[in-house]
């Protein structure tokens, strides 16, 4: 890691490599799943079973992109921090709807834990000092790229 890195980009690191390896390891345990004698002894076990593997591949996609984008916030690239706050944005979205769709009365404490953490993630991201470590890196380039040729 960078010295130069205050302890509020290190920590957004951190936090979203956290985030991302709890993302990647959904749609594992999803797999999983299909394998257990509860999965396939129930009365529409393949159809269950169907849905697990078209879930865990839904949510495997975002995930490898999730690592992708961390990645590039690792090395402090301004494609990163982009990437992962549309990331962690679209994913509060299909959290926040999937809490929605179930109901009230249905409300599932790992989604809730998984959109906490999402919005928590982004809000940091958000963070001026956050913002500033990734856009001011680019002024230069840009500013140089909006100069007339001399």
């Amino acid at each position: 890691m960078n010295p130069k890195r205050s302890g509020w980009i290190t920590g957004v690191v951190a936090l979203q490599l956290l985030y991302t390896f709890v993302v990647l390891a959904l749609p594992l345990y999803l797999l999983i799943l299909t394998r257990a004698p509860e999965t396939r002894s129930g009365p529409d076990a393949a159809e269950e079973v169907a849905g697990l593997r078209i879930a865990a591949a839904v949510v495997g996609g975002p995930a490898v992109v999730a690592l992708i984008a961390w990645f590039g916030l690792w090395r402090g690239k301004l494609w990163g921090w982009c990437l992962t706050v549309l990331m962690d944005l679209g994913l509060v979205g299909v959290f926040v709807f999937s809490l929605i769709d179930d109901g009230r009365n249905n409300i599932d404490g790992v989604v809730v834990a998984l959109t906490a953490s999402a919005i928590v993630t982004v809000v940091y991201l958000l963070l001026p000092k956050v913002r500033r470590f990734y856009w001011g890196r680019n002024h230069s380039v840009l500013a140089a790229a909006s100069l007339p040729p001399v």
